[in-house]
């Protein structure tokens, strides 16, 4: 006769502090369709290549109406433009055009990040067996290789249509494009995440930055629309004069989207109380408006008035301080850390976001001209002093709130 036993419960415990799903990347166990290193340098050049016939499509549609124009020179305008969005000029008569487009330029990094994903799967698919090491280093030449046909594709434009002297911009530009888009998409493809970045703390501080940043963006973006309703009369004004036809209308509407994120930088650095200036002694900030004789371009409509501007519109910089309390409270939401750890990736977020910050408003200055229009956009000494400052510390006292709530909470 069996004799039942008494189980301890408190002998064996389960507990589960957190469940993650993990996707793995998929490799096709098919044979690649093209060699790796063909895949990758290749497609550097076809990206390249890909958007430059992007934006000589929208210049043929405003070219339908000026035909008296010759199509040479319209071609080279085409080419002169896919350059500016990497940084080179862009010449309008006598003058020089520097302001970037940055809209172009995301355009050609997702470009860039497709053909660095395609070029790492094609390598792991000629290797399915590849080890870590192995795969770190197709990781790395895939970015490599892709990077130097973007770069290849760009000097043989720049040299054909400025000539030699004027390469190391556009190619400087091209491999930061090339690869920054490439690393995301062979990271991808690799399944690299942010949450794999290592030590700890850093990769929570990597995944708050990424939140600060859409966060700033999408208060610039308020910034930007509230600006654009008030301006609404000036700009419908300034349309009038231009008197587009319907051709015209379609290349400027895409003309505003590609300086778009210009725009939205300018708000940004507004917002955060930098500033920026439209022109050799303008001056637009939360505090005061100072302008001058400005063209006839019809965004710079959503200007504020002229003067200085009323106490009130100090509160702008809630929106600001919120973007970085998005960004702290997003580095600790989740997992178990200690005081030091939810600080520290606290102080990260903040501080790769005020650095996201900087490189935004960097890349968003440049000139419309010589003399007066030459230098427009963020004010990066203010931005750096007021601007910074204001992110990181508002990220990391988020940071230290969210993680005094989830340790005071029964449910954590």
């Amino acid at each position: 006769m069996r004799i039942p036993r008494n189980r301890d419960p408190e002998r064996l415990r389960f507990t589960v502090s957190s469940a993650r799903t993990v996707r793995l990347p998929h490799i096709p166990d098919a044979p690649p369709l093209l060699p790796w290193p063909l895949a990758a340098v290749g497609g550097g050049l076809m990206a390249g290549l890909a958007g430059s016939l992007l934006v000589a499509g929208v210049v043929m549609i405003a070219w339908l109406s000026a035909l008296a124009i010759a199509l040479p020179t319209a071609l080279r305008f085409a080419a002169q433009v896919w350059l500016l969005a990497h940084g080179g000029e862009l010449e309008v008569g006598s003058e020089a055009v520097t302001l970037v487009p940055l809209g172009l330029t995301i355009v050609f990094g997702s470009i860039c990040a497709s053909v660095g994903g395609f070029a790492y799967r094609q390598g792991r698919q000629a290797r399915p067996t590849a080890q870590d090491g192995a795969q770190r280093l197709l990781l790395l030449g895939s970015i490599g290789m892709v990077s130097a046909g973007y770069i290849v594709f760009t000097v043989i434009l720049a040299w054909t249509v400025s000539g030699a002297t004027a390469i190391w911009r556009p190619a400087l530009g091209a491999l930061v494009v090339s690869a920054v888009g490439s690393t995301i998409g062979a990271g991808m493809a690799a399944g690299l995440r942010p949450a794999h970045v290592r030590p700890d703390w850093l990769g929570r501080g990597v995944r708050g930055a990424v939140a600060g940043t859409l966060g700033l963006a999408a208060a610039a973006a308020i910034v930007l629309a509230t600006g654009t309703v008030i301006g609404e009369p000036r700009i419908a004004a300034l349309e009038a004069g231009l008197r587009f036809d319907t051709g015209g209308l379609v290349v400027w509407s895409l003309v505003v989207l590609a300086y778009l994120p210009n725009l939205l930088g300018w708000a940004a650095a507004w917002l955060l109380g930098a500033g920026f200036t439209v022109g050799t002694g303008s001056l637009v900030s939360l505090s005061t408006t100072e302008l001058g004789m400005l063209p006839a371009i019809p965004v710079f409509g959503a200007l504020p008035a002229v003067g200085a501007a009323d106490p009130w519109m100090l509160a702008w910089l809630a929106l600001g301080v919120v973007a970085a309390v998005f960004a702290g409270v997003v580095s600790v939401r989740s997992g178990h850390t200690g005081p030091l750890g939810a600080l520290a990736a606290g102080g990260a977020a903040g501080l790769l976001t005020g650095i996201a910050y900087l490189a935004w408003a960097e890349s968003s200055r440049g000139g419309l001209g010589s003399l007066r229009m030459a230098a427009l956009g963020p004010r990066l000494l203010e931005a750096l002093i007021l601007g910074v400052p204001i992110l990181l510390f508002s990220s990391v006292l988020a940071a230290m709130v969210t993680w005094f709530v989830r340790r005071r909470s029964p449910a954590a």
